[in-house]
């Protein structure tokens, strides 16, 4: 019997439809000379019961002599069914998705279930319509070119097994608060990196500043005239090299070169000016400049662009992605970190456009080299592209498709060629900065959305007459928050994760409690922050090293390194948990200490619901606690040495009393008491006393 084992029910189906005739049975299908079951995702688990069950400091480090799998909970009856099936099985062919993950899946199954027949494997990026199908299953692989990729996968499960529970048990054990304190190789160092983000936000402290704007006219008989804005610049303050660096920095935006002044330096100048009529263009710089189509998308680009312009999560903007492949076949495998295709993919290229209706730019295909097809840069999958136009789905489907076909398309369409202008006017010796944009030719560009900001015509030595001149006041604005965007864009940086891990990443640290969203940013809480700040010596917050790890983890696979390299990788782990147990243990004596409370039911809910207070505003979070937006009543999230969690804090907004422990009065002693908010504040009340105190 041949076995066909997908990741999921719905790929099983689309490769039993392309193989014959379905015939349904319970929990997998019969097709031609195939018998098609599948997974759900991760039919099995590293079993926990390898490590000590009680949870102990004298147990740690936990290093096991061999990892064991048990079945997740609720798949016991469909492994059971796989398992049979294998024991009737001379040929395997591994479908699993394409990657690191999808390999792991099914070789998960065929090492627990004891399977010893051949094994072969589908691989492709493409999306599994029919004739995908019977192309890739006439000439399938053998299972042993992919050990490589097995032993990555497998390197990396062990050793997030071996961080997670030897960090989180310990950072947990000496808290002693009775909350669990998950720490992980990558979540933490992500993690990490918000806090930083959001101390520098708090730590800000803005200051003022003005420039100084002038408003100008040209002025003729020609058509060519009018207004236009200059902004002080006083080149003297900086050196040249250093102040043409900045411009091209900033896209040469006036704001951004504008001289800084005291408000007495500002209005001494306005004041200096301000009987002056007339100025005078003295420099006119004109550049054309082009600019090359964009990359291809890879996930992460593609998280981010849909982040940026529709506020879409990235797990949301991969679930979505996942459909458009799965389900529609209309975008091929998007679990892909490049932006390339391959050298050999031209031909798939051409069939593509033309399916686009977009025959006009097949002759570019030929054209555009290496910025588009370059095998060099591919570890496994192309970038992602559209195999066919999409009609269907719904709004933001059909959005999330347009950014992978405008990419695509852009690729093969002419550069995009623009003017960009500098002028410097005169004014009673002040100089006064000018720049403009004006386009050339669209290209690739007018799938997009281009501004113009075009100056009037000036040259050298054209006189212009002063409209006006003021000091403008400014504020020096802070870091910003991270979004889904900014903070993929740092791991892909930092080869933090991978591409499909990335997002879920980001939902875990929501998940625990250790991020909270607000709107489009994501904002450390203050157990995130508790964290941080405890595991601030340790190594397992530096985004460097974990990004050294994942390297090392791609190398595995890339070098061809296999067991080698799975027992040289965890060995690593190894040496660094036992480091950082005997690093960390006497620094960890007070974490956790304003949460000692156990919550009961009446204080759950969701983490990321929006507050409301009782007067009807919207309560908002900021570094210290939280404020309703309309009355202005405040919590704060630590009172007399307690941490209150958000929970609690909703419901103290909504004007309901609760009873915690864990304050400590200034004598140093804890005390319990009912609190509630009463004029805009926190309020205690104790059993034998009525009033608030």
């Amino acid at each position: 019997m041949k076995l066909v084992i997908t990741e999921k029910p719905s790929v099983a189906m689309d490769i039993a439809r392309s193989l014959g005739k379905v015939e349904r049975k319970e929990g997998y299908v019969v097709a031609g000379d195939y018998v098609v079951t599948w997974a759900y995702g991760h039919l099995l688990e590293i079993d926990d019961s390898i490590a000590p069950r009680k949870w102990d400091l004298k147990d740690l480090p936990i290093f096991p002599k061999e990892f064991r799998y048990k079945v997740i909970e609720g798949k016991r009856s469909h492994f059971s069914l796989v398992k049979k099936l294998l024991e009737r099985s001379e040929v395997v062919v591994n479908c699993g998705d394409a990657g690191r993950e999808g390999e792991l899946i099914v070789r998960e199954i065929l090492e627990t279930a004891g399977y010893k027949g051949k094994v072969l494997r589908l691989w492709t990026s493409e999306a599994l319509t029919p004739d995908v199908v019977r192309r890739e299953f006439s000439s399938l692989k053998p299972s042993s070119q992919y050990d490589d990729l097995y032993f990555s996968a497998l390197a990396r499960q062990h050793s997030d097994w071996i961080v997670g529970i030897n960090l989180t048990r310990l950072v947990t054990l000496k808290a002693n608060n009775k909350e669990v304190w998950s720490v992980g190789r990558v979540q933490t160092p992500t993690l990490a990196m918000i806090v930083e983000r959001d101390k520098e936000i708090d730590d800000f402290k803005p200051q003022e500043y003005y420039v100084v704007i002038a408003k100008f006219r040209k002025g003729n008989g020609n058509g060519n005239g009018g207004d236009y804005l200059g902004y002080l610049i006083r080149p003297s303050e900086k050196g040249k090299d250093e102040r043409e660096k900045d411009e091209a920095k900033e896209k040469q935006e006036d704001e951004r070169v504008a001289t800084r002044m005291t408000k007495e330096e500002a209005e001494a100048v306005v004041k200096k000016l301000s009987s002056i009529k007339n100025g005078k263009v003295k420099q006119v710089e004109k550049e054309i400049r082009r600019e090359r189509p964009p990359l291809l998308h890879s996930l992460t680009s593609l998280q981010r662009e849909a982040n940026a312009l529709y506020g879409l999560s990235a797990k949301r903007t991969l679930d979505i992605a996942q459909r458009l492949y799965e389900e529609y076949k209309v975008i091929s495998y998007p679990r892909t970190d490049a932006r390339y295709m391959g050298d050999s993919n031209k031909g798939l290229v051409v069939s593509i456009l033309k399916k686009l209706g977009k025959d006009d730019l097949v002759p570019r295909v030929y054209k555009v080299g290496k910025r588009v097809f370059d095998s060099s840069k591919l570890t496994d999958h192309h970038a992602i592209i559209p195999l066919d136009k999409f009609d269907g789905g719904n709004d933001m489907e059909k959005k999330v498709y347009l950014l992978v076909y405008r990419k695509f398309v852009g690729a093969f369409m002419e550069d995009y060629v623009y003017e960009v202008v500098k002028v410097i006017t005169a004014l009673n010796g002040e100089m006064f900065v000018s720049h403009g944009k004006r386009n050339i030719s669209l290209g690739w560009m007018s799938l997009y959305e281009s501004k113009e900001n075009p100056l009037p015509d000036l040259k050298e030595g054209d006189a212009v007459e002063k409209l006006s001149v003021e000091a403008s006041k400014r504020t020096t604005k802070p870091p910003s928050h991270f979004t889904d965007s900014s903070i993929l864009k740092e791991m892909e940086r930092l080869s933090l994760g991978t591409p499909a891990t990335r997002a879920s990443i980001i939902e875990t640290l929501l998940s625990r409690r250790y991020l909270t969203r607000r709107e489009k940013l994501l904002v450390s809480t203050e157990k995130g922050r508790e964290l941080i700040q405890k595991l601030k010596d340790s190594r397992v917050v530096s985004p460097e090293m974990t990004g050294e790890w994942e390297k090392l983890l791609e190398g595995i696979y890339l070098n061809h390194r296999g067991r080698q390299g799975y027992e040289e990788f965890v060995s690593k782990i190894r040496e660094f948990i036992a480091q950082e147990i005997q690093g960390l243990m006497p620094k960890l004596e007070d974490i956790g200490k304003g949460g000692e409370e156990e919550e009961d039911d009446e204080v759950k809910g969701k983490e990321n619901d929006v507050m409301k207070c009782k007067c009807g505003g919207e309560v908002r979070e900021f570094f210290k606690g939280w404020r309703c937006s309309s009355c202005n009543s405040v919590v704060w999230k630590t009172i007399l040495g307690k941490r209150i969690t958000r929970r609690q804090a909703s419901l103290l907004f909504q004007g309901k009393e609760v009873k915690m422990k864990g304050f400590v009065s200034k004598s140093g002693k804890k005390f319990s008491a009912t609190v509630f908010v009463e004029d805009g504040r926190v309020k205690f009340k104790f059993d034998n006393d009525k009033n608030a105190k």
